[in-house]
């Protein structure tokens, strides 16, 4: 968990309880779940009964809470024996508490934590909890109750819906009132609301949840950042391949991910009644393409890359716009090298990762997700300390800042997570290089050795935007819109002041048609569009802004006897000279 520091995470555990305390003085027959401090503030599940809460409700919530902090209330620890624990919550109708204290392991010290008022002495809330909690509520900084959200009970969509009362807290108010400022920012350039002001994606109920139709406009801009992706890879030597979107299920039982995706969507061919799937993960195609033909260590290392999509089924309740999607659409890379190869493989990728990031504006840090003591991964243990040994050693030589997280890595084998930091501070997993011993080996893969012997190679998985939808849900905040020139949609939009320059807009309009930008992404022909209809020019301005073009272009009858343009872009406005205007857009679209 993400607080700042103990003290933090205590008074927003703290404060879970003071608002239990407050909505069971407000609805007294109601039954609580959780209470747990999370990033930013904290939560309570709660079954309301009949009774239905708002928003609306939250007023008086808060006000209850600030009356009982105002108090003095302190928070006092007690063990209880196992008996009385049970006892304690049957007698009050706790059901949700019952099932936790069953399910704590015999001879576990169970504790609860006292909500008590010091001057009478009367417990104003028990519950069910280990901890850790401030001592006094007057040590409680800066708050607000936040949201009302439905959850259903311990994550299982066949358990009962609790209401989740969310509520923020922070050490100071200066911190509060910086978060909630950060909000109204996020609200702003939600991606879901620009989506659909900017046309760049829609759904269909008709279509399906979670499966997003992407525009004209949304396509150039996803295709942009994808060959901005895959051209750091042909550029190290990756060809492309190409693979169906269903396999024999078969495939993904040798590879292991029969078992890791439960979600995985299956069918009978009604033909011949093959048992299908609908591709979760690229990779075990990709591995049959290397043991289509006998490999020599002289071809390796073998490259492949491909951008294609995969499915995965999930619940309705966790989608949401492009951050996630049952049609998940990856910048795919797999290698297949030598021991000795490796290092030059991450090498190349680590330098990709880094350049591509510095061009959209994002910094970057490392997380080395390695795996725990849980049984979901394949192959020995030794193989993934040596495997764990490697990446660290790199992220070292390449001098990248990292943590390490346990129990993140993928099943077949650790990797190297890159954490991008957006406009906004927030940090977000999205490019990935993968080592993986594994999977090679389940399916018998092999290479002929410089002494004849047949050795199975290693195989690395990469991908540098990640999932494209959701690099695209957090592009569009990290620009709030206002993409590079390079990867705009729309990257000039001409705007005629009358009728009477016709001539000029055409001679503009050959200017542009002959700018072809090369930087970032190559052979990259300028897009643009003339606005000739017959509102204002005021109008046309600001339908231009309203759809952030990067570069707006007035022509008039003033501009065609100067032989110049009013160049507008975000930073102002400039007059520019016909002949100058591609290297001013060049040196513009390079910034």
């Amino acid at each position: 968990m993400d607080v700042s520091n103990e003290q933090t995470e205590k008074m927003r555990h703290t404060l879970s309880h003071v608002m239990a305390a407050a909505v069971r003085e407000l609805y007294p027959t109601t039954t609580f779940g959780i209470g747990p401090a999370i990033e930013n503030g904290f939560y309570y599940d709660i079954d309301f009964g009949d009774t239905k809460i708002s928003d609306a409700d939250l007023a008086k919530i808060e006000k209850k809470m600030r009356g009982i902090i105002a108090r003095g209330c302190e928070m006092r620890r007690r063990e209880v024996p196992r008996d009385e624990a049970l006892a304690w919550a049957k007698e009050n109708g706790q059901k949700y508490k019952e099932e936790l204290i069953t399910e704590l392991p015999e001879g576990e010290a169970i504790t609860f934590y006292d909500l008590v008022d010091p001057k009478s002495g009367e417990v104003l809330f028990a519950d069910l909890c280990k901890g850790p909690h401030v001592e006094n509520l007057q040590e409680i900084g800066a708050w607000k109750l936040d949201r009302i959200a439905g959850a259903y009970w311990r994550g299982d969509e066949k358990r009962a819906m609790l209401t989740r009362l969310y509520g923020l807290a922070f050490a100071t108010e200066e911190e509060l009132d910086e978060y909630l400022a950060q909000q109204e920012e996020a609200k702003k350039r939600d991606h879901r609301k620009l989506g659909k002001e900017l046309d760049l994606f829609a759904f269909s109920d008709l279509v399906g949840s979670g499966l997003p139709l992407f525009t004209p406009r949304g396509t150039i801009l996803r295709d942009m950042l994808n060959d901005l992706a895959q051209g750091y890879r042909v550029r190290c030597g990756y060809r492309k391949v190409c693979i169906p979107h269903i396999a024999n299920v078969d495939l993904y039982k040798t590879s292991g991910h029969y078992q890791k995706f439960p979600e995985l969507l299956q069918f009978v061919s009604q033909e011949s009644g093959d048992n299908l799937a609908v591709k979760p993960v690229s990779c075990p195609h990709h591995t049959q393409i290397f043991a289509s033909a006998p490999r020599s260590y002289k071809e390796l290392p073998v490259k492949y890359l491909e951008t294609t999509m995969v499915y995965r089924d999930e619940r309705k309740g966790e989608l949401g716009g492009l951050s996630r999607v049952r049609a998940i659409t990856q910048d795919d890379s797999h290698v297949f090298c030598t021991e000795d190869q490796v290092e030059q493989v991450f090498g190349e990728l680590i330098e990709s990762a880094k350049d591509l990031y510095k061009k959209v504006g994002m910094k970057l840090s490392l997380r080395l997700s390695f795996r725990d003591d849980g049984d979901g991964y394949i192959g020995d243990e030794q193989m993934w300390e040596k495997a764990q040994v490697a990446i660290e050693r790199m992220a070292k030589k390449f001098e990248m800042e990292y943590t390490i997280g346990l129990g993140e890595a993928a099943m077949y084998g650790p990797k190297m997570d890159f954490m991008a930091e957006d406009a906004m501070g927030r940090k977000w997993q999205l490019a990935t290089v993968q080592l993986d011993y594994a999977m090679p080996d389940r399916f018998g893969l092999e290479y002929t050795d410089t002494d004849g012997a047949k050795k199975t190679p290693i195989m690395v998985h990469c991908a540098l935007l990640g999932a494209i939808e959701r690099f695209m849900s957090i592009f569009i905040e990290h620009t709030a819109g206002w993409f590079p020139l390079w990867c705009a949609p729309e990257q000039v939009r001409v705007l005629t002041v009358n009728d009477k320059a016709e001539d000029y807009v055409c001679e503009v309009s050959e200017v542009l048609r002959g700018v072809v930008l090369q930087e970032p992404v190559k052979n990259n022909e300028l897009r643009f569009e003339i606005d000739r209809s017959d509102d204002s020019l005021g109008k046309k301005i600001k339908r231009a802004t309203e759809m952030k073009i990067p570069v707006v272009l007035i022509v008039g009858e003033k501009d065609a006897a100067d032989k110049v343009v009013s160049v507008r872009t975000r930073d102002g406005e400039e007059k520019v000279k016909l002949g100058d205007l591609v290297g001013w857009l060049k040196d513009f679209g390079e910034v």
